[in-house]
């Protein structure tokens, strides 16, 4: 039998953030958009702020109506990075074989390395004291047979704990959850199967599997089988040679509106201009990547007949393609932002012809990334990223 572990940061975003800050320890706060436009969005709260009932993608003033002490504060995609790139070291000196599924998220194997449950829970624990000591963050660990289990594992108890789920608990634990609850199920498929009688999740495993694949097709047959515990999915390692830089995030809840989608992009394209700038390279193709809820993606790119690294010009592509094939309809739950066609600043650039201000624009962008290396990636923000869109 297999030795799955699902690791899960607890409230990445603003536990980063009070990391960083530990005056903010104890307090509700919110990662959000602009708070003085009043448009902005809630992208991740504390457990503090959540008690006062703050939750993903609200509006800030629903957030502050509901929480009058509530801390605001602007998302800083790179530092989140930063702390998930050192999460992912941690994991991978237990093993190898790791699949990172988000910035916050990721199975591990550990098969090899225990002989049995007790093994693998102190292994577990191990890893979530070393995130807490060296990172000031917490983590949820799930210990289970397979993928699925796992990660419905490192649900069950957070913050910093550690859930083990065997195939002798499907029935007590999993079966009495709601639908909702199983892993790969949205609003919309809820809606779908409370309205042929399936409320929780021991409805959908004992339900007959030829009326699920008829009503569903391949994806309700995928979802009776997790019901059951069934999952032969391997841990996925990845560690492809990258072609271009880029940057993605996953939201603990899912984008439902283009405002929403367009605060993430702005960010994500202001860090992959700097890390464009520290790599001293410019590319001439723009792309994103969108996963949905439904676990749909779509990748799209747009190529240039200039090359660039300035994050004005990244996020105008970006912010097109984003618009242009995205209809609201589908929640997203990824969105990604990438620039190919790499090559180093100082060969040969192809430039418009009618782009008078190009010299002057990279004067400005040198400026800043002196700025910012000097005295740290925020101390110093674009204008327009002060408003949503």
């Amino acid at each position: 039998m297999r030795s799955i572990l699902h690791m899960d940061l607890n409230c990445f975003f603003a536990s980063v953030e009070a990391a960083e800050n530990t005056k903010l320890k104890g307090k509700p706060i919110a990662v959000a958009g602009d708070k003085e436009s009043r448009r902005g969005i809630v992208l991740t709260a504390s457990y503090e702020a959540r008690a006062f009932g703050v939750k993903t993608t609200m509006t800030v003033m629903e957030a502050e109506r509901l929480c009058p002490n509530l801390i605001f504060i602007k998302p800083h995609f790179n530092k989140y990075e930063e702390y998930s790139n050192k999460v992912m070291k941690i994991l991978r000196k237990v093993t190898p074989e790791i699949e990172i599924f988000s910035i916050d998220e990721a199975w591990m194997d550990i098969t090899n390395y225990v002989k049995n449950n007790s093994d693998a829970v102190k292994i577990a624990d191990g890893i979530r004291s070393t995130i807490e000591n060296s990172l000031n963050i917490t983590a949820s660990v799930g210990v289970s047979y397979c993928k699925v289990m796992a990660k419905m594992a490192s649900d069950l108890k957070k913050p910093n704990a550690t859930s083990i789920i065997m195939e002798d608990d499907i029935k007590s634990i999993i079966w009495p959850m709601k639908i909702r609850e199983l892993f790969g199920v949205g609003k919309q498929m809820e809606k779908k199967l409370n309205n042929i009688g399936i409320f929780t999740i021991g409805d959908l495993a004992c339900a007959p599997l030829s009326y699920i694949e008829a009503a569903f097709g391949k994806w309700g047959r995928q979802l009776w089988q997790y019901a059951n515990g069934i999952d032969n999915s391997k841990v996925q390692i990845r560690n492809s040679i990258s072609k271009g830089i880029g940057n993605s995030v996953t939201l603990s809840k899912d984008i439902k509106t283009k405002e929403q989608g367009l605060l993430i992009i702005k960010e994500l394209s202001e860090t992959v201009s700097h890390r464009l700038h520290e790599e001293s390279c410019e590319g001439d193709t723009i792309e994103i990547s969108i996963k949905f809820n439904d676990f749909g993606c779509i990748s799209r790119q747009k190529k240039m007949n200039f090359y660039t690294n300035k994050s004005e010009e990244i996020y105008d592509q970006a912010s097109k393609l984003f618009k242009s094939h995205w209809d609201e309809k589908t929640p997203i739950r990824l969105l990604g932002v990438r620039v190919t066609g790499i090559k180093p600043i100082g060969t040969f650039k192809q430039i418009s012809l009618f782009d008078e201000s190009d010299k002057k624009r990279r004067q400005i962008d040198k400026c800043v990334k002196g700025i910012r290396d000097k005295f740290g990636y925020n101390s110093i923000k674009n204008g327009s990223n002060l408003k949503t869109h």
